[in-house]
């Protein structure tokens, strides 16, 4: 701390984490090991080693550099959901009694790092609204969402702000919190939250309590926005509201000194905007999966130098916005014993590995979906006869007209690194094929329709010269997959791949005509033959932006877990032969 003429100055620091997604420890559970020191072993999602356990020691080394008072610790949502330790908490019925969690594994985690508050992400909402309250009792700090408002009160749902009590220099400061989240959730999560939850503008949102809250005292104000940047040329993602808006609400909503962004799992960042208060605001991105933690330094002027007795007044210093900030990876730094040691975390942790260890089935030769994005494979046929034997039996029961609809299933490539081995087949291999927790939908699509949704599809693919080689790597990796679909790179999990009818992929054409040879049972597909279409609820609710799909009639949606289907599949198969349900239907081709 330093004093000018009755002013003094001094730091209050906020230390952020966003898209934590469960990973309480650098464990891959799907391969059942430590993830390797490479963003490849992640997806390129994010760079290990990893995990709150290691963000712990960061925090702890700041809060004794700087006072554990001076130190404020924030999440940025999509807490709860993203492994299988968070999967079993969410769902008990799953395990054995021997395999179930004593406690909320990351309320638990969070507890013992001190979290000051938290907002709502747009996962929170998968498992539904009882698995997000359980949470939200479980969690000692507060658990913010201004814009996710209760339909049956018109209240927030849980809370809109908090005002936390730092105490910096032997002053009291105090720290607005809002929390806002992106309305995505509304299309994503319609069968939990519709009727029962609304997703509300965020910058109006934050707006409102921003202001309330200086209002109230408050002498620093930060958003908590489970949000990206903006992103030019997109189109809303509900009721003309953009899926990110980090940048936007930076700038402007007043009163504002800092916004913390996440959900898109971009690279760590920051960056500066001009603020709707005369003064600059910073946004700053922490890395997913709890590979980075982002501590924003904010220097306070404590005091008035024309009223010198006034008493304590804080300010902000806004004049060095930008060097307010430093990105601190988690690689390299050890695991916190606390957490590491603590009972509660160490049962859950060893519980869900001997979960997925669960031996379901016995598989004839190794299926690896290594190739899955450029070819049909038995690892995805799988997962497809699967959906499509669920459809068939859910239409039959229901009868009726439906009931002699043909029945085909859309699948999609989620990870590149799933592999069933040959011989014995773990719940964790299962699980890597589909780390998901989708469920299953029918919908009704006419063949015209299905031409559409396809040539859509075929834009995760770039455009080559005839004779290019099929190449599974990345656009930017001198591949053929992942390329830009308005200004946004198309991730292999919006790239759908179709049972039941044949097709080719010509990637020599340009996009919206490249689907050719399109027929269902060796005829050529007729534009308004009937189909029911075995969808994921992403799909169904309109993720990935497939044509169509949002206005088409839902024939069923029983809510059944995919992945659960898979393993009740598999299990009472008790062997996977790919003789018994793979069809190469689908090819890429470049040039006929």
């Amino acid at each position: 701390m330093t004093a000018t003429g009755g002013v003094s100055s001094a730091v209050l620091t906020i230390l952020a984490s966003t898209d934590v997604h469960g990973h309480l420890y650098n464990w891959d559970y799907f391969s059942d090991a430590p993830f390797p020191a490479d963003p490849r072993s992640t997806g390129g999602q994010a760079q290990p080693p990893l995990g709150l356990a290691r963000m712990s020691t960061i925090v702890a080394r700041v809060r004794a550099e700087r006072a554990p008072g001076a130190v404020a610790l924030l999440d940025n949502g999509d807490t709860i959901q993203g492994t299988p330790l968070t999967y079993l908490w969410a769902h008990p019925e799953r395990a054995g009694k021997d395999q179930q969690l004593d406690c909320d594994p990351m309320a638990r985690a969070m507890d013992l790092m001190g979290y000051d508050a938290a907002v709502i992400g747009n996962h929170e909402f998968n498992a539904g609204l009882e698995v997000l309250a359980a949470h939200t009792r479980s969690l000692t700090a507060p658990l913010l969402g201004a814009n996710v408002i209760d339909r049956s009160t018109g209240k927030p749902l849980t809370r809109a702000t908090a005002m936390v009590e730092k105490a910096v220099a032997g002053h009291r400061v105090l720290l607005g919190v809002i929390g806002v989240t992106t309305p995505g959730s509304a299309v994503w999560d319609r069968s939990h939250l519709d009727g029962r939850v609304a997703l509300t503008d965020p910058i109006e949102a934050a707006a409102r309590q921003a202001g309330r809250l200086r209002r109230a005292g408050a002498d620093v104000v930060v958003v908590l926005a489970h949000s990206g940047l903006d992103e030019a040329d997109r189109p809303p993602i509900y009721r003309q509201m953009a899926e990110n808006c980090a940048t936007s609400l930076a700038g402007t909503v007043p009163e504002i000194d800092l916004v913390i962004a996440g959900h898109t799992h971009a690279a760590p960042l920051s960056r500066v905007v001009e603020g709707a208060s005369g003064h600059r605001v910073l946004i700053a991105q922490p890395g997913a999966w709890a590979s980075a933690i982002a501590r924003v330094d904010i220097p306070l002027l404590l005091g008035d130098p024309a009223q010198p007795d006034r008493g304590p007044v804080v300010r902000v210093d806004h004049s060095a916005v930008p060097d307010w900030i430093t990105i601190c990876p988690t690689a390299g730094q050890d695991d916190d014993p606390s957490l590491v040691a603590n009972p509660q975390l160490a049962a859950a942790h060893r519980r869900t590995v001997a979960y997925v260890n669960t031996p379901v089935a016995r598989c004839t030769t190794t299926l690896s979906a290594r190739s899955a994005t450029v070819r049909d494979t038995p690892i995805l046929d799988l997962v497809a006869q699967t959906q499509v034997d669920a459809v068939a039996r859910a239409l039959a029961d229901l009868g009726g007209e439906d009931a002699d609809l043909p029945v085909i299933a859309q699948v999609s490539p989620f990870s590149r690194t799933a592999e069933l081995p040959a011989g014995q087949v773990r719940l964790r291999d299962i699980a890597g094929m589909y780390p998901f927790e989708n469920t299953l939908a029918a919908i009704r699509l006419t063949g015209g329709q299905l031409r559409d949704y396809l040539e859509h599809s075929a834009s995760y693919f770039g455009q080559v010269a005839p004779g290019t080689p099929i190449d599974p790597r990345p656009v930017t990796e001198g591949g053929i997959t992942r390329a830009s679909r308005q200004g946004r790179t198309v991730w292999d999990y919006n790239f759908d791949a179709l049972t039941g009818v044949t097709y080719r992929i010509d990637i020599t054409r340009p996009v919206g005509s490249r689907i050719c040879d399109l027929a269902w049972q060796g005829t050529e597909l007729a534009t308004d033959q009937p189909f029911a279409l075995a969808v994921n609820n992403y799909r169904l609710n309109g993720g990935g932006g497939f044509p169509h799909v949002r206005q088409a009639p839902v024939l069923w949606d029983g809510q059944l877990e995919i992945r659960q289907l898979l393993i009740e599949t598999v299990t009472e198969r008790g062997v996977i032969d790919p003789a018994d349900f793979f069809t190469r239907n689908w090819e890429v081709v470049a040039g006929r």
